[in-house]
């Protein structure tokens, strides 16, 4: 079973937004999905993902094929000719990254255990 953090949620949430031509790449609009997340809290992870664009363009292309176009790791190394443990490493790292941007801007407040 695996667990899923609160900033992957906000992910998957911001891929399926974005996915209905929203946000980096302004696609014409696809069929209308139900998202859990207004537009403002998902410009703000657009503006992260940006962000981490900056000081990591791979990291971030890595989390943009995940999150927003839904490949697996497989299909990451495959289209990046890199292996797929990088993959994996590459979108942990990304992860991780905007987790503690998201959490620094006060947009995530993380639990206590």
């Amino acid at each position: 079973m695996q667990i899923t953090t609160n900033v992957e949620y906000l992910l998957g949430e911001w891929g399926k937004w974005s996915r209905t031509g929203l946000g980096l790449t302004l696609n014409s609009p696809g069929k209308f999905v139900y998202v859990d997340i207004d537009d403002e809290l998902a410009l703000q992870i657009d503006m992260a993902v940006a962000s981490l664009g900056h000081s990591a363009p791979l990291t971030q292309k890595v989390i943009m094929m995940h999150y927003r176009s839904q490949l697996t790791y497989r299909a990451i190394a495959s289209n990046l000719r890199i292996g797929e443990t990088k993959s994996r490493q590459l979108l942990l790292s990304g992860t991780a990254w905007l987790d503690g941007h998201l959490m620094a801007k006060g947009i995530i407040v993380s639990k206590a255990a």
